[in-house]
């Protein structure tokens, strides 16, 4: 059985509304999966309830999960995908052990005819300083021989905060895929 531990926005005390309807949005995806079961603690009413869902209850399917998490996402993949035609690009590969816990790379780049030439490629674009920080000192603590952090500029982490072997390529609404493609070349 899987397990899956979410925090949500009380911890975050602020944007509670945002946050709290984008957790929601969880709910409908949970009738994709053959069995679950959901607990969350939330504030509704002016009052804190427990909500419990379970395989078999009433819970409207969404449409089929979105493959990318975001359109940064999505335009790399598919720009990645027409230039580099030795490569494989696999949405959401493995997780990776790091510090006692879990992390889930966005990206797997795996050359077609060359076993173990392969790079993970993680998208860093939120927005929490928080967030960012947990981020890379779990990226830190994985020790990924072929990383490639695609960082948004706005982002405020300076190259202590990286991974020491991490390649580091910054974009401002876009990664580029050609500078990604070259990157992975020359190792």
């Amino acid at each position: 059985m899987t397990r899956l531990s979410i925090s949500g926005p009380l911890t975050l005390l602020r944007k509670t509304l945002l946050y709290g309807r984008a957790l929601a949005e969880l709910v409908p995806i949970l009738s994709w999966c053959n069995r679950f079961e959901c607990e969350a603690q939330c504030a509704l009413g002016g009052a804190e309830r427990l909500v419990r869902l379970q395989s078999g209850d009433p819970v409207f399917p969404s449409a089929e999960p979105k493959p990318y998490a975001s359109r940064v996402e999505a335009r790399f993949a598919r720009d990645f995908a027409a230039i580099a035609l030795s490569w494989d690009v696999i949405v959401e590969p493995e997780p990776v052990a790091a510090g006692g816990t879990l992390i889930f790379p966005d990206f797997l780049l795996r050359h077609r005819t060359i076993p173990g030439r392969q790079w993970l490629l993680e998208v860093v674009g939120f927005w929490t300083p928080d967030y960012l920080h947990k981020k890379l000192a779990l990226l830190r603590a994985a020790r990924i021989a072929n990383l490639i952090l695609c960082i948004d500029a706005e982002r405020a982490c300076s190259s202590d905060d990286l991974p020491p072997d991490a390649v580091v390529l910054r974009y401002r609404r876009w990664i580029d895929a050609r500078e990604v493609l070259a990157k992975v070349e020359l190792r």
